[in-house]
């Protein structure tokens, strides 16, 4: 193989004000104003035989609509198949969400033109770098939000493209799991929430353009003090302040560096710190098609029911019976969300939905894993674990939106996630299976 070339670019995709926003269905209104642009942030990488495209977008989700007109414009214009191009959302809940009353047709038209955009300019941009990879220990930003001591990620994923030499970084792509969702419902301005701010920080420290590929934080939300843009700082900058450290301690790998020893005036070698540097990367991508099975709902009369006897045994509970309360809410929940899911598809339940996976390779080493929903951390646990390569990367809310795929294990705790899911519990376990099988074919010779 060539060089690897690598360029990077950034485009603003914030529409206009006046349109409903993502993310939180308590939300009042539509965007007043915005605090921080949304963007598209793309990076291209070629190993002068195989091209591949990651653009994430400061959406809560991107439709397959979206998806297939951007890949439909840059295969095209950029000549990249479409199986080689991931488009994601950073699964921020203060993004555009336009209704088609609000001229969704016209929004998607227009974001898949930018996002084809920044993939022309990051091509224009690219240049020879190495690639290299590392870790960062994050654990204070985040918490099951379904068990508070459940798992949470605590892995922030670096992969870094710069040049030899000491120039600016073209890319920095950042892989973490947590909810974008340090804004709430009240906010009615657009903002990209910690992703935004973590990506700023990274590029006013690194240089080049940092890519957020949001993981698999179905479970998992942000820790807060309070919800508020200075607050949204605080966590992006934990975040990105650990992936700047790892990004700087990255440089030397494959270049070295030195300290000078004056009693015996020479330089003497310093050991950088750990990473891995893909010395021999080799690209391809695949992409697989899975049918999902439908969660069977209960009947309506029988939803309803069970809705009133759990009402009642909450207006039973003492206000200090804390633990009454937690046995009885989350089937409540559930059955809430099962309820709107009943009325608004009733026949839908019990047949299967096609997906897509798409895996990339970039090096004997790593690989890049994306899937189109919500998953579990725990999931991502398991696909860590059945890919046989050692880094993955896994790219969640990538290619289409269809929601939760919840963990068979969670099923029996219902809760809010289990309730929205649209999938059986066995469903999880057979993405695990199929993506790691896609994987795994990127690696036979």
């Amino acid at each position: 193989m060539g060089e690897i070339h690598v360029g990077a670019a950034v485009v603003d995709i914030t529409p206009g004000v006046g349109i409903s926003m993502g993310g939180y269905g308590a939300r009042k209104g539509v965007a007043t104003g915005i605090h921080d642009p949304l963007f598209v942030r793309a990076a291209v990488l070629s190993d002068g035989a195989t091209t591949l495209v990651l653009a994430v977008c400061d959406l809560v989700g991107v439709s397959g609509e979206l998806v297939d007109a951007a890949r439909l414009l840059i295969e095209r214009e950029c000549g990249i198949p479409a199986a080689n191009i991931c488009v994601a959302a950073t699964h921020t809940h203060s993004g555009a969400a336009p209704s088609r009353e609000q001229g969704l047709t016209e929004f998607l038209a227009v974001t898949a033109r930018k996002i084809c955009g920044a993939v022309q300019m990051a091509l224009g941009a690219a240049e020879p770098v190495t690639l290299k990879y590392a870790e960062t220990q994050v654990s204070t930003i985040s918490q099951n939000r379904r068990h508070p001591e459940g798992p949470i990620e605590t892995t922030g994923k670096i992969l870094l493209a710069a040049p030899s030499g000491g120039a600016p970084a073209v890319a920095t792509i950042v892989n973490f799991a947590c909810h974008a969702t340090v804004l709430e419902h009240d906010n009615l301005l657009y903002s990209a929430d910690f992703p935004g701010a973590a990506a700023r920080t990274v590029e006013r420290a690194i240089g080049g353009s940092c890519v957020y590929m949001q993981g698999a934080c179905g479970n998992i939300n942000p820790i807060w003090m309070r919800h508020d843009f200075a607050e949204v700082e605080r966590v992006g900058g934990i975040l990105g302040a650990a992936a700047t450290r790892t990004a700087h301690e990255l440089r030397p790998l494959g270049e070295g560096q030195w300290a000078v020893n004056l009693n015996w005036s020479e330089s003497t070698p310093k050991t950088p710190a750990p990473g891995t540097l893909l010395t021999e990367p080799r690209f391809a991508a695949a992409v697989k098609r899975l049918n999902l099975p439908r969660r069977v709902l209960p009947e309506l009369g029988e939803i309803e029911r069970e809705l009133q006897e759990l009402e009642a045994g909450m207006q039973r509970l003492e206000a200090s019976d804390v633990a009454g309360r937690r046995a009885l809410r989350p089937r409540y929940n559930q059955l809430r969300l099962d309820r709107v899911q009943k009325v608004q598809d009733p026949a839908a339940a019990g047949d299967t939905r096609q997906i897509e996976i798409q895996a990339f390779r970039l090096s004997d080493e790593c690989a890049v894993i994306a899937l189109p929903g919500e998953f579990f951390v725990e999931t991502a646990r398991e696909l860590e674990q059945s890919c046989g390569v050692k880094h993955l990367l896994i790219c969640g809310y990538a290619n289409d939106t269809i929601g939760y795929v919840a963990a068979a294990h969670e099923f029996p705790h219902a809760g809010y996630e289990v309730g929205r899911t649209k999938f059986a519990a066995e469903s999880a376990a057979m993405v695990v299976d199929a993506a790691a099988a896609l994987v795994r074919s990127l690696y036979q010779d």
